[in-house]
């Protein structure tokens, strides 16, 4: 294993060779309650055969070291990625301070981002993104550290509901990265989106930790747009607003084996606000468990759409709701802020939607909400051995431009508006 590090001492350090052999050999942690990854999402974490790093070593008394510039970070990235084989870029244990950080390919070979330690973002960062990785093919992101977005003070000065030009940072970004794994990493506290998917295939989010306070406003766990074959899986996911949203254009998505809690809950949406949308076809959210949710699993679409949309082949099976305020949601009026003209309907095409094997408590008296567009009625809306019970009484359902399909157990009962 060659190694390029850039460090400021040497005598009290771990060599970065033995760093890198312990996470190779250290399996990385188990979440608890949590089924064997492999069993049901196909990850690989490579074994690199260089090492490229930036080296912690604190003295005696030093628990922060405050230099790890990112244009240190990104000269281990191009050393690594110019390299021939498999290659490492390693953060060994420690807390560092870095700026915005662009991670390009296109790489020689595999990539591993080998993060042991804790990378905090500067409390005040004009950005639109934290840690960018773009364009990278064969990418592991694993390690068992951590981002921190240090988000605080940007969530106290959020405006974004008033400012369209509001720009706080996006923890970390992924922009057309194909074939990769991001496994065993925590983010933190991020000041907007802790993770965003953009134009990426065959991605895996394997064991993820997501974390920030529910007074933490638009910080989405991961959001996902306009990709192909991108799961989430094993992983624990408490924030601000959803724990994983999906806007358009994406297909074939596997939600599975998710706790979510605190947040928005898991969203489908928010679609049909802007012109060049593409279709959503192809999700699946199964064996997942939200916990005191705002919403538990959700289709959002806007009224007055500027054009007309689908999204198709949406299945929610075998989930578990715990004191969750609104459970199952369709809602083809989602207007926030009163930005929109609600008089107008969507044009958001819904269909083939199953809901399967939820159960658990509701809340709030009214359970489930389907409110579809009068003029695209949601089309082939299947549920089957529903159960969701209110604390204080009896739960309640109400439907509008749709004729669901019942099949088993349904309680509550639909009723039409």
């Amino acid at each position: 294993m060659v190694g390029l590090v850039i460090q400021r001492c040497i005598s009290s350090c771990e060599s970065p060779k033995a760093a890198a052999k312990d996470v190779v050999e250290n399996k990385l942690p188990r979440l608890p309650n949590q089924r064997d990854p492999q069993s049901h999402v196909l990850g690989h974490v490579a074994t690199p055969t260089h090492t490229h790093g930036i080296a912690h070593c604190p003295g005696r008394h030093e628990h922060l070291l405050t230099e790890a510039p990112p244009t240190a970070i990104k000269s281990a990235w191009v050393k690594a990625c110019s390299s021939q084989g498999n290659n490492n870029v390693l953060i060994p244990k420690g807390t560092y301070m870095s700026g915005p950080v662009l991670l390009e390919g296109k790489c020689n070979g595999p990539i591993t981002f080998q993060l042991l330690g804790l990378i905090k973002a500067p409390v005040d960062m004009n950005s639109y993104s934290w840690f960018s990785f773009s364009h990278v093919d064969q990418l592991t992101i694993t390690g068992g550290g951590a981002f921190d977005g240090q988000g605080q003070k940007a969530w106290a000065n959020n405006n974004c509901d008033k400012d369209p030009n509001c720009k706080l940072p996006i923890s970390v970004r992924f922009d057309f990265v194909t074939n990769s794994v991001v496994q065993g990493i925590s983010s933190i506290n991020s000041k907007a989106f802790h993770m965003n998917v953009l134009g990426c295939k065959d991605l895996k989010f394997i064991s993820v930790r997501i974390s920030a306070p529910e007074n933490s406003r638009n910080t989405d766990g991961i959001h996902i747009g306009e990709s192909t074959g991108i799961s989430v899986a094993h992983s624990i996911i408490g924030t601000g607003d959803d724990c994983i949203s999906i806007g358009p254009g994406n297909n074939n998505l596997n939600i599975f084996d998710v706790q979510c809690g605190p947040s928005h809950g898991i969203s489908i949406g928010s679609l049909g606000k802007y012109t060049n949308e593409e279709p959503v076809r192809g999700v699946v959210v199964q064996h997942c468990t939200l916990i005191g949710t705002d919403n538990g699993v959700r289709i959002k679409t806007w009224p007055d759409s500027p054009k007309q949309g689908i999204a198709t082949n949406l299945t929610f099976d075998d989930i578990i709701m715990k004191n969750v305020q609104n459970p199952i949601i369709i809602d083809q009026q989602y207007c926030p802020f009163g930005s929109c003209n609600e008089k107008k309907s969507s044009l958001i095409q819904i269909s083939k939607v199953k809901f399967n094997n939820i159960r658990g408590t509701s809340a709030s008296p009214v359970a489930i909400s389907i409110i579809c567009s009068k003029t695209f009625p949601c089309q082939d809306v299947e549920f089957s051995e529903i159960n969701l019970k209110y604390n204080g009484g009896d739960t309640s359902s109400t439907t509008t431009n749709v004729k669901p399909h019942v099949s088993g157990q349904m309680f509550p009962s639909l009723l039409s508006a």
